[in-house]
């Protein structure tokens, strides 16, 4: 144990003493357990959170929510079928184009890409 020196005004340490007599305590002894009840105070507040805190407070409910794993894989099925309609419906517009080749990307009425360009002319 360690010795702590603290101060308190006349009429505190006089109520204290007394007090601590009422209690068959050293003032010593009185103060400790007054300054180790506070500190404990808050490891019980936060062993009261502890369950608020750590669990999804509905129990049950949340085993049936979707895992993230199905979430991405309806939303990846979801856009592979966009996609697949998309480049379907691309295909049967241009039925009567067979053969024709351009570009890089298909439809592309741009020039491919000549590298970067001076900012000034030379």
């Amino acid at each position: 144990m360690k010795n702590v020196t603290i101060t308190l005004p006349d009429d505190v340490l006089a109520r204290a003493r007394v007090e601590a007599a009422r209690q068959g305590k050293s003032l010593s002894r009185y103060v400790s357990e007054i300054v180790e009840e506070r500190c404990r105070g808050s490891d019980d507040l936060l062993a009261a959170l502890e369950p608020y805190l750590s669990g999804p407070g509905f129990p049950g409910a949340s085993k049936d929510w979707p895992t993230r794993e199905e979430i991405y894989a309806e939303r990846e099925e979801e856009l592979v079928r966009r996609y697949e309609s998309h480049r379907l419906r691309d295909r049967s517009e241009r039925a009567g184009e067979a053969g024709e080749v351009r570009g890089m990307a298909e439809g592309d009425d741009q020039d491919p890409y000549a590298g970067p360009q001076p900012s000034k002319p030379e």
